[in-house]
């Protein structure tokens, strides 16, 4: 695991809402770490130092099952965060951060956050802003449990994965998850996922060969995903 310093670009992503100075200012209690695919960015039990953004590539975050086994919970994406619900609420990580593919992070110091929240109102509101945008994914997820169907839901997971693993102007693409990865995205089980994948390979929507999958109608998966 590498770091190295990184420029406002990233921040700005980040935090748009942050002025110049502002940014600076956090740049200077930052820097970028280098994951390579497989790398634990923090392990379950680990006290909180930083707050990180992903600025490119994605992790996993995964809890262990009470068999002991890794059930991943969330796929987090560049430009957003991670760590913040545990700084914030001062108690230790509860899941383990992989990532999937060689990433960057940004790492910004916990204490410093802090700091900048005490003097800055414009840091404390782009702060409130990212809460309330993590609140608003996990209703969106809680009501896409109880309403959207099944199949929808495995859709809206395929899709998601195309976005950040199909290299641009592609429409095929290797995740480096399986099936039972997707069917714990999905909050659904193994056996659904390939019930879904066949249902929508039936409807010209995608075909597979192994762990490779070939969008072949990319607004018709949107469709299927968005249950429309």
């Amino acid at each position: 695991m590498e770091k190295k310093h990184k420029g406002t670009f990233t921040l700005r992503r980040l935090f748009p809402a942050l002025n110049e100075e502002e940014l600076i200012k956090i740049q200077e209690s930052s820097s970028v770490i280098r994951l390579r695919r497989g790398q634990n960015l923090f392990i379950a039990g680990d006290s909180p130092r930083s707050i990180y953004g992903v600025a490119n590539g994605c992790l996993k975050i995964v809890r262990e099952s009470a068999e002991g086994e890794s059930v991943i919970t969330r796929v987090v994406r560049p430009g957003h965060i991670v760590g913040i619900r545990e700084v914030f609420g001062e108690f230790k990580y509860s899941r383990t951060s992989v990532a999937l593919k060689d990433s960057e992070v940004f790492s910004i110091d916990a204490q410093a956050v802090m700091n900048m929240i005490s003097r800055s109102p414009a840091v404390s509101l782009q702060f409130m802003k990212i809460f309330c945008n993590e609140l608003a994914r996990l209703e969106k997820r809680i009501e896409n449990d109880l309403y959207k169907p099944a199949k929808s839901r495995v859709a809206s997971v395929i899709y998601e994965l195309f976005t950040l693993f199909a290299d641009d102007g592609q429409t095929t693409f290797e995740p480096p998850l399986n099936r039972r990865d997707i069917a714990e995205l999905a909050d659904v089980t193994p056996e659904t996922v390939s019930r879904a994948i066949a249902d929508l390979k039936n409807a010209g929507i995608l075909e597979t060969q192994g762990a490779v999958f070939h969008i072949l109608d990319v607004d018709d998966l949107v469709n299927e995903a968005e249950d429309r």
